[in-house]
Order: C-alpha cells, then sequence, then structure tokens
C-alpha cells in the first residue's frame, strides 16, 4: 500500500506542476508582437508591484537579454532606452522588476 500510495503522490505532483506552468505560461511576461515560442524561458515564483500575490509567472529571457546588456555607443543606448520605453507601455508595467529577477537581484 506504500507503493501506491507514493505512486499516487508522484503522479499528483505531477499535475500540480503541469497546472501551474499552464497557468504560467498563459501570462507569460514577453514582447507582445512575439510569433514563434519563446526559445529560453524562465519560471519563478514572484510577486510584481501590479499583482496582489506571489505566482509562478514565465518570463522569456530571450525578450528581455538585450536589456541586461551594456550598449556599445550613445546611439545605441538611445535605442535600448527607446526599446524599453516601448515594450513597458506594451506591457503596462516597468521591467526594473523583470530585470532584478533576471540578475537574480531578488
Amino acid at each position: 500500500m506504500g507503493v501506491k500510495a507514493a505512486l499516487l503522490g508522484t503522479a499528483l505532483s505531477g499535475l500540480t506542476f503541469s497546472a501551474m506552468a499552464t497557468t504560467a505560461t498563459d501570462t507569460c511576461l514577453q514582447q507582445p508582437n512575439r510569433t514563434l515560442p519563446c526559445p529560453h524561458q524562465l519560471y519563478r515564483l514572484m510577486q510584481l508591484p501590479d499583482q496582489q500575490e506571489a505566482g509562478v509567472r514565465c518570463i522569456c529571457v530571450s525578450d528581455f537579454q538585450p536589456f541586461l546588456q551594456q550598449p556599445e555607443s550613445e546611439v545605441a543606448q538611445i535605442r535600448q532606452r527607446m526599446d524599453r520605453r516601448q515594450l513597458e507601455a506594451q506591457l503596462g508595467m516597468e521591467l526594473e522588476p523583470i530585470l532584478r529577477i533576471l540578475r537574480r537581484e531578488d
């Protein structure tokens, strides 16, 4: 009977994770104009400023990677700021909390 209980527990935990991943994927933070699946997703338990409580969220790391790099020129820096403001407007939130998570500061 112990083996059955262990197998049932394993199956249920897999279902729970699967349900969490499905929910997290539904709210994946990514470029709104993305048409192909994100090649590098990260799942984190987080609470963003606009959320009442923490939850598992998906971040498309590939879409935020350019904002983690230091621009090489003044023109690149201006372009990065413009792209950042545009993405913030599209997502309706500041990028800094997401970037802190990706930098492993939170």
